[in-house]
C-alpha cells in the first residue's frame, strides 16, 4: 500500500515512529479543474490497455495538479463532440488523447476545429517534418499523412519528435457551451504512448505550468508500508 500525504510545513507529533525523509518534494496546488478525454474504440473493446489515465494522472500529480475527471469515448463524432463540450463547461484544462493520425477514424482534430469554429490551416513546418520522417526511414510516404499538417487556426503546436502527429493547444474563450468561468485550455495529444510521453515531459508540462501557474505550496511525503492493513495505518496516522 502506498499512502500520499500533504501537510503544510509540519511533522505531526503522532508520527514519530514512522520513517520520515529529511527532504521531500514541495508541490503547489491550485483549484483548477483538469479533465482527460481518451478517445479510441479499441480502448473500450479491451483490445488495447489504456495506460494514459494512470500515467498522465501521475505526471500531473508530480507537478502539483490533479485530474478531476476522466472519460473514454469511442471514435465517433457525437461521442467526442459531447465529451469535449461537457468538459469545457466544467474544466479550465481539458486534455484529449488520440484521434490525430491520418486514418479515417482519426477525427479529433477536425471535430474540435469545427466545434470551436477554428478553420484548419496547413503548417509547412509540420509538413516538412513529416516528409523528413519518412525519408529518413526510407519508406514511401502516403499522401494522406499530410492531413496531420493541418492545424486549427491559432493553435499552439507541440512538435512530435517520435512520430508525425503534433500535439496542439487551443485557448478557448467563452462560447455558447462555456459561457462563464473565463477562458480554458484544450490540449490534444497523440495516442501512441511512445509519442505522447516524451511530448508531455518535454513540452506539455512546461506549457501547463506557464499558463496555469500554481499558487498554494504544500510539502508532500510518500509513506510506504508492507504487511499492514489500511485501517491500522490510518489509526497510526490520525
Amino acid at each position: 500500500m502506498r499512502l500520499h500525504l500533504a501537510k503544510v510545513n509540519q511533522r505531526p507529533s503522532a508520527w514519530p515512529s514512522l520513517p520520515w525523509p529529511s527532504t521531500a518534494p514541495i508541490f503547489a496546488r491550485r483549484a483548477v479543474e483538469i479533465e482527460l478525454i481518451n478517445t479510441g474504440t479499441e480502448l473500450l473493446l479491451g483490445r488495447v490497455l489504456n495506460t494514459h489515465q494512470q500515467w498522465l494522472g501521475q505526471r500531473l500529480a508530480d507537478g502539483g495538479y490533479t485530474l478531476s475527471r476522466q472519460v473514454t469515448v469511442p471514435d465517433t463524432g457525437p461521442a467526442i463532440r459531447d465529451a469535449v463540450k461537457a468538459a469545457l463547461r466544467r474544466a479550465g484544462l481539458v486534455i484529449t488523447t488520440g484521434g490525430l493520425g491520418p486514418t479515417s477514424d482519426d477525427i479529433t482534430r477536425e471535430l474540435i476545429a469545427d466545434l470551436l469554429a477554428r478553420p484548419l490551416r496547413r503548417d509547412d513546418t509540420i509538413a516538412n517534418h513529416i516528409e523528413r520522417f519518412f525519408a529518413s526511414r526510407k519508406r514511401p510516404m502516403p499522401r494522406t499523412v499530410l492531413v496531420q499538417a493541418h492545424v486549427p487556426e491559432g493553435a499552439v503546436v507541440f512538435p512530435n519528435e517520435n512520430g508525425t502527429a503534433p500535439g496542439l493547444a487551443i485557448e478557448v474563450s467563452p462560447t455558447p457551451f462555456r459561457a462563464s468561468g473565463g477562458p480554458a485550455w484544450l490540449l490534444m495529444l497523440p495516442g501512441p504512448p511512445r509519442e505522447l510521453r516524451p511530448m508531455v515531459d518535454d513540452q506539455v508540462l512546461p506549457f501547463i505550468k506557464k499558463y496555469l501557474p500554481l499558487k498554494q505550496e504544500f510539502h508532500c511525503r510518500t509513506l510506504r508500508s508492507l504487511g499492514v492493513g489500511e485501517s491500522m495505518v490510518e489509526d497510526m496516522l490520525l
